[in-house]
């Protein structure tokens, strides 16, 4: 296991204050062979495009010391359609978010992907939006220096509350795209009737 890995893994047996940003991570090692880590983020933003897309992103940053480096954790998640109340039948088994999960640490870092089940419910008002990430099932895609093996195959749930910052969304995803390059761009497969 690379210096990275044992950071988080020492990073998520630490003790954390109360948040209501938080995700759970399954690491399926093998058959029966399961980790099982929680993680609480501080940082929790959102923006919405002009044509509805929403972007979330989850950032959490622990500072390293003599013992373990520091690690930065980001949890991205796109919507790639939205359900209307009323209108579109939607339930849990539907995935329609793209999930970026990014673990940094001072020498590289690793990226996993993937797709998820996104609800939400936003007061525009009031600049703030909450909700759930289910059934989002990661696979690792990027690695950069050091980044080692983190998870082999993982899901990652969570409950979230975000505050609007289109400014946060954007750094939060530069800091990405500086280290991983650009996010691959979800294609949705052709439907028959589509021209391909």
């Amino acid at each position: 296991m690379g210096m990275l890995a044992g950071a988080v893994l020492l990073v998520a047996a630490v003790g954390c204050r109360e948040s209501v940003t938080r995700f759970d991570i399954v690491n399926y090692r093998g058959v029966g062979d399961r980790e099982h880590f929680h993680e609480v983020f501080p940082e929790c933003y959102y923006s919405i495009s002009a044509g509805g897309r929403v972007d979330l992103v989850a950032r959490r940053h622990v500072e390293g010391n003599r013992e373990i480096p520091s690690v930065t954790q980001v949890v991205h998640a796109r919507t790639e359609y939205q359900a209307i109340p009323g209108r579109t039948h939607a339930d849990a088994s539907m995935i329609n978010a793209t999930v970026h999960y990014a673990i940094l640490g001072d020498a590289g870092g690793a990226c996993f992907e993937g797709g998820a089940f996104f609800t939400f419910e936003e007061d525009p008002e009031k600049g703030a939006m909450e909700g759930a990430l289910e059934h989002s099932t990661l696979e690792p895609s990027r690695r950069v220096g050091d980044g080692g093996q983190v998870f082999d195959r993982a899901e990652l749930t969570g409950v979230f509350q975000a505050t609007r910052n289109r400014r946060r969304v954007v750094a939060i995803l530069n800091e990405l795209n500086r280290v991983f390059g650009p996010m691959p761009q979800y294609q949705p497969p052709a439907r028959p009737r589509d021209p391909i």
